[in-house]
């Protein structure tokens, strides 16, 4: 290697172990976003579209995000780099994206450095990370669920299997990406499900199966105030009907008849509100997103579970629809001025329908296949957005597929009929190797419509 490239090497290793910076005294929010997968996006482009918005970095983002953000190049659970890139670039608001930061605590991190912060504490976020403590802070705060039982280990609730029978609900009680839950249709099914990771790995929940309509409901929350957001559904099954394995999400659409945008509101007070009032009494202030997934059965509404962040599919298509500037709202919330903030400029929610179908790669929801080419993101139709969730960057400068739920291909109308037509053109005109997807999402809300 010649002495000018060695240098010249030399330099941008420096480069890489500080934060790019950025000039201060440009007008607007500079904001960070970490996590790289749809839902980040989804939040990235909701920001994008703000007019209080100068710059957005993200990390570590993905191929599509690279296109209207900086990405900057260190981990989003370095602390020190984190830590450093907020001052160097003049941060104003960071938002947390996905569960495994929130918790690991990146929130109470990110607090630190006296900015606006989207992201419960370590300590808050145990609503979703422990299914045991969320069910007890149900009891507590007297939230209809499920009847449930928690077991130390799968070998535990093995025994106690005579006295359930099935059909039954099995959790594992951690964090399990959206597919540590198994609808167990008989005890066999059930001694199958705890024996197979990563139900097999630790504490593990029995519950009630409970039947019904479900939907989603995400809600700023800050302290005891809770502001809705649009109401959703999401299709968690691999397969078309709601058929095999549960995934992190194959699509979503919003609104819902299930849950009409005009009761979001009455239902967050009824089923979110309680979860935030009794946390302050145990000396826990939620500041952040709390995402209630529900079910409406004929004793009326049931919490399933309560996630510490927005809802990934649900995001990609809610965020688009709430109106005014979105990140302002959210530095409202991060600096707890919420409820002044929403009494001067209530959130409204768009007309406008949006479906999102996710194309999957070979094999998913396990190991999938990577490294396929994606062709026929610059094709797609009027109304249709290519909101990407694990894809990245070939040496050629090409978008290849680097994980399970590759491109949401989100449609919008006018109505979700025209919404979902979208979605389904756009989805056809996108292509690489072993792309699969469901052909039905939406499908029943539309029919009955």
């Amino acid at each position: 290697m010649l002495r000018g490239e060695r240098v010249h090497q030399k330099i941008w290793e420096h480069r890489r172990q500080r934060s790019p910076g950025r000039s201060p005294g440009a007008p607007g929010l500079n904001c960070l976003v970490l996590g790289g997968g749809g839902r980040e996006y989804a939040i990235a482009w909701r920001l994008a579209n703000c007019a209080s918005v100068t710059t957005i970095d993200i990390t570590p983002g993905n191929a599509g995000m690279s296109l209207f953000t900086r990405l900057v190049d260190f981990r989003p659970d370095d602390v020190g780099r984190l830590e450093e890139h907020i001052v160097a670039s003049h941060i104003d608001l960071a938002v947390v994206g996905t569960d495994e930061l929130i918790a690991a605590g990146i929130g109470d991190v990110l607090r630190r450095s006296g900015i606006a912060v989207v992201g419960a504490s370590r300590e808050a976020s145990r609503v979703e990370w422990s299914k045991r403590y969320a069910k007890e802070l149900m009891d507590e705060a007297g939230v209809p669920t499920a009847r449930w039982e928690a077991f130390a280990d799968a070998a535990a609730a093995r025994e106690a299997l005579d006295r359930w029978g099935g059909p039954v609900v099995v959790k594992a009680d951690g964090l399990a990406l959206g597919k540590g839950v198994v609808v167990a249709r008989s005890a066999d099914d059930a001694r199958e499900a705890l024996g197979s990771p990563p139900i097999s790995g630790g504490p593990v929940l029995l519950e009630e199966l409970l039947e019904g309509d479900e939907a989603s409901l995400q809600a700023l929350v800050d302290g005891e105030t809770v502001v809705a957001l649009p109401p959703a559904r999401d299709h968690k099954r691999v397969g078309d009907g709601d058929t095999g394995p549960n995934t992190g999400g194959m699509g979503a659409f919003s609104p819902t008849a299930v849950l009409p945008d005009h009761e979001a509101q009455p239902v967050a007070d009824a089923l979110i509100a309680p979860i935030a009032r009794t946390l302050r009494k145990r000396g826990v202030d939620y500041r952040g997103v709390l995402y209630a997934g529900l079910i409406r059965t004929d004793r009326g509404w049931r919490v399933l579970e309560y996630n510490a962040r927005f809802g990934d599919p649900e995001a990609e298509v809610t965020l688009p629809r709430i109106e005014g500037d979105f990140a302002r709202l959210l530095v409202a919330l991060g600096e707890g001025k919420l409820a002044a903030y929403v009494a001067e400029n209530p959130v409204r929610f768009s007309d406008r329908a949006f479906v999102d179908v996710v194309l999957c790669a070979e094999n998913y929801p396990g190991t999938p296949k990577t490294g396929m080419r994606i062709d026929g993101l610059d094709r797609l139709p009027e109304g249709v957005f290519s909101f990407h969730g694990a894809t990245r960057r070939d040496p050629t400068g090409g978008t290849v597929v680097s994980g399970g739920r590759a491109i949401h291909i989100v449609g919008t109308g006018a109505n979700l009929s025209e919404a979902r037509d979208r979605a389904y053109l756009g989805a056809e005109r996108v292509s690489f190797e072993g792309k699969f997807y469901r052909s039905d999402i939406a499908r029943q809300e539309v029919a009955v419509a």
